[in-house]
């Protein structure tokens, strides 16, 4: 997620772009390459679990019901082969849910994009306990798209490499893995705090808003300085979704203005960063593998 973490949760717009680094393949148990045996393993008991899980659900719940007997028969037919690191905010439990939903639900390719995001986010559910849909529809569609505060979805066109500005995007792996739920659990909890919920409602979702719109196009501003303003809120507001190794880096690009950090997600695993072009060799050197340009 680009733009938008916890905001979409809260009703907010999201800016979302597949990151092609990692893939994801459906493959057969037949087609096994060397040393991904355990993984195999692990994906047909993910497959097993989402079946008991989506079965429990009332079929009429879903724009796309699924066929559970498709779905029963090939529960030890296809696995998941995927480089995505699990915990890290870039959409693993989405990539599941995505292809689960591609091969047992037969006419979710007939719905619009806000429809199937409800469908994906009722099986993600399984793995959060509460899914927007939000990275399981980016995997699903595998473009960047755009998510209104009207709750209606749209495929956009985005050019990363040409920001305004001459600023770039990277992610920063924390080496911190994360479990989504009680993350999420706690943003919810905490919005129950009248104090909490209207920071979040006037002045987080507004700036995710406006580096959007930036981001599009749509609005002239500086797109480092929103990102500085979204890492100043979070600092504040998001403090335990920040790992704690991670807090002095965070303060460190704020007082030095040479990078701004943000989640990518609900928190751990991958920081999202934003920096000038010339600071790129010189991060480059710093954090070497750690670092990922987008």
């Amino acid at each position: 997620m680009l733009v938008g973490e916890y905001g979409v949760i809260a009703g907010g717009s999201a800016l979302t772009i597949p990151f092609r680094k990692f893939t994801a393949k459906i493959r057969t148990v037949n087609d096994v390459p060397a040393g991904k045996e355990k993984e195999v393993q692990r994906s047909l008991e993910y497959l097993k679990c989402l079946y008991d899980y989506i079965r429990t659900i009332p079929a009429t719940s879903f724009h796309a019901p699924p066929d559970l007997g498709h779905f029963s028969t090939n529960l030890h037919t296809y696995w998941l082969d995927h480089n995505i690191p699990i915990g890290y905010g870039l959409g693993s439990s989405g990539v599941v849910s995505a292809a689960v939903y591609d091969m047992f639900f037969p006419v979710s390719d007939t719905l619009t994009l806000q429809q199937q995001k409800e469908d994906l986010a009722l099986i993600e559910s399984y793995f959060h306990g509460r899914s927007s849909g939000v990275d399981a529809l980016t995997c699903h569609a595998g473009s960047a798209l755009r998510f209104h505060t009207s709750g209606s979805v749209e495929r956009i066109s985005l050019n990363l490499k040409a920001l305004p500005g001459d600023y770039q995007f990277f992610l920063l792996n924390s080496g911190k893995r994360v479990d989504t739920g009680p993350l999420v659990e706690h943003f919810l909890g905490q919005m129950k705090d009248p104090g909490y919920m209207r920071s979040v409602e006037e002045e987080y979702l507004p700036l995710n808003q406006k580096l959007i719109e930036t981001l599009l196009g749509d609005r002239e501003a500086d797109p480092a300085m929103l990102v500085k303003l979204l890492s100043d809120f979070q600092l504040q507001f998001f403090r335990n979704m920040i790992p704690d190794h991670v807090i002095d880096l965070w303060i460190e690009g704020q007082v030095s203005n040479e990078y701004y950090l943000k989640l990518s997600g609900s928190g751990g695993g991958l920081m999202l960063g934003i920096t000038h072009r010339s600071f790129g060799e010189s991060l480059d050197e710093r954090w070497g593998s750690k670092l990922h340009w987008i």
